[in-house]
């Protein structure tokens, strides 16, 4: 099947370089961009490339091949696209990487849910729980998810409270906050992941990749942004999507904002009951103390008249 992405165009035309003129205008965190970049069979290096970034293992990943490549059809139709990524290497391994826009409320418990489906698919009735491989997930956030972090890059993993006992290494979740790379980029980062944080935040900006992180893949992918800006049908395919996201985004930020309203509304209501419940509080506390000083009263006549005294007396 050929590939959906464009082969590495070449920079050079009878010797002398050739570059574009103006930036190339085109998102990689767009949904239809992301997976011709990391799901395309033909250039699954980018994507082996990618993984190995990020995790920094000891011992490289050499090869993967895609559970979900990407599909021409899924350009075509005017349905979802298919936004995470799935592969698996030699040894039976799981990786899945997806770009997530939006930080809605239950993200961090569909983060999970994602994992756990690929873990329990591994098995069929009557298969030994021996033969479950790792799963591996990396989430690229496009908005930050973590309120107070520091870093952009967070691994977790499960581990008793004094983070020493590890319960299992099959599981493993990286989130890339790439708000965070851009308020504060952190230059010390392995070079391999940087030249993707950067690609990732700035190369809708580029004319070329940059020479201090131009690598083979890199030229790869910028390749696949290239196909996006001059090709017209999936330019148009790309617009399409950015417009849907948009409206997608849009329809979340009003979404958020009716329920900040209703928030504020029913918090309101609370007040203004609270401050009702208070005011009876009051009103009883005052009718408590009126009654106790009429009873502190008629004791005080009761004693007089005891005494001989009659309190009414002129």
């Amino acid at each position: 099947m050929a590939s959906f992405a464009a082969l590495p165009a070449s920079r050079y035309l009878q010797g002398m370089p050739v570059f574009p003129k103006e930036p190339v205008g085109i998102s990689p965190r767009v949904d239809c961009v992301f997976r011709a970049l990391l799901a395309d069979p033909d250039h699954v290096d980018r994507l082996v490339d990618f993984l190995n970034a990020v995790l920094q293992r000891s011992s490289a990943i050499v090869s993967v091949q895609l559970r979900n490549p990407v599909q021409l059809s899924e350009f075509i139709d005017d349905g979802q696209i298919v936004v995470d990524v799935i592969a698996t290497d030699a040894s039976g391994e799981v990786f899945q990487v997806e770009m997530q826009s939006w930080n809605h409320a239950a993200l961090r418990e569909r983060m999970l849910y994602a994992w756990a489906t690929l873990y329990k698919a591994q098995l069929e009735k009557g298969d030994k729980y021996t033969e479950l491989r790792p799963v591996v997930s990396i989430w690229l956030m496009d908005e930050n998810t973590f309120r107070g972090a520091t870093g952009f890059h967070h691994r977790f993993r499960v581990r008793d409270d004094a983070g020493i006992l590890e319960l299992s290494s099959h599981l493993e979740l990286h989130v890339l906050e790439l708000d965070r790379w851009r308020q504060r980029p952190d230059l010390s980062t392995p070079p391999g992941l940087l030249g993707w944080m950067r690609f990732f935040t700035e190369a809708e900006t580029w004319r070329e990749v940059p020479r201090d992180i131009d690598t083979p893949v890199l030229e790869s992918a910028m390749s696949v942004l290239t196909d996006f800006q001059t090709n017209a049908a999936r330019n148009d395919l790309y617009r399409s999507r950015l417009d849907y996201l948009r409206v997608q985004n849009t329809m979340a930020d009003e979404l958020a904002q009716a329920l900040a309203n209703e928030a504020r509304a029913l918090a309101k209501e609370e007040q203004a009951l609270a401050d009702k419940e208070q005011a009876l509080a009051d009103k009883e506390q005052a009718l408590a103390k009126e009654a106790q000083g009429l009873a502190r009263e008629a004791q005080l006549r009761e004693r007089l008249r005891a005494a001989g005294i009659d309190p009414d007396a002129q």
